[in-house]
């Protein structure tokens, strides 16, 4: 009996990995490819592997990792992404901008068809590469049809309006413009940071917050937003003087339009 339990459950939980990868990956079929795949945090394989469906059975993958203290173990990434079905991956990575400026260091980015941003410290991400030709090239590989995705940090970077840590006031930076009209907080709801994303939103009136919990994410397409994983989206803004807080989960779909 026993035994018949555990080969059912195990088959439920399979038939709900591969719903969310189907669910998220048939989207592709009523509108353009998607842009970007925005994490809130510590994600599950479930996530990753719609990422690497979202990215394309021939994709070419840049890994940046430099949100991480230290040097990456460039052939560790390289086998996790092919392990999740990746065969092409490189990984670029420099704290140095005039590395970051170089002739050459941009070379994966120009035949990439897919990014992904590792967590860490998204100050780090900033330092090194805004005003440099790496974030030009990223801008070129979102024209083209690639796909941007990250992760905590890998998040946060996402948004012009970052916000660079503090607790319940933000501390504010400068960070990608992927995501324009949008500032992006991350271990939303695990971390309590609702009142931090509130204030960025006040100081920042004209753009829009989203608050994306663990294991969690916003695909984001020419003409919506659609949340994936096992919590929630908050979107935060201000209406007429007042803040306005929506929640979102699996399955729902904002248009862009609506903000």
């Amino acid at each position: 009996m026993k035994k018949v339990l555990s080969v059912l459950i195990i088959m439920i939980v399979a038939l709900i990995v591969n719903t969310s990868i189907s669910s998220a990956a048939n989207c592709q079929d009523d509108q353009h490819a998607p842009k970007l795949f925005i994490g809130g945090g510590a994600l599950s394989e479930t996530m990753y592997m719609i990422f690497v469906t979202l990215a394309g059975p021939d994709a070419k993958l840049v890994v940046i990792p430099t949100a991480s203290k230290g040097e990456p173990d460039v052939e560790k990434i390289k086998q996790l992404w092919q392990s999740r079905g990746i065969r092409e991956v490189s990984v670029l990575h420099t704290n140095d901008r005039k590395v970051a400026s170089s002739t050459g260091f941009t070379e994966p980015l120009r035949t990439a068809t897919a990014v992904w941003f590792s967590g860490g410290s998204q100050q780090r991400i900033a330092d090194a590469y805004i005003g440099t030709p790496v974030e030009e090239e990223l801008y070129r590989l979102l024209e083209r049809g690639g796909i941007i995705g990250g992760s905590s940090a890998g998040a946060a970077i996402m948004s012009r309006i970052m916000i660079m840590g503090g607790k319940s006031q933000p501390k504010i930076s400068t960070g990608l413009d992927l995501m324009p009209g949008a500032i992006i907080d991350q271990h939303f709801l695990k971390r309590n940071r609702l009142s931090r994303l509130i204030a960025a939103v006040r100081t920042h009136p004209g753009l829009v917050g989203f608050g994306i919990d663990e294991d969690t994410s916003i695909i984001v397409y020419d003409n919506e937003y659609r949340i994936v994983g096992r919590s929630y989206v908050l979107r935060v803004e201000l209406v007429e003087g007042a803040i306005k807080i929506d929640a979102f989960e699996d399955g729902d779909i904002l248009p862009i339009a609506d903000h």
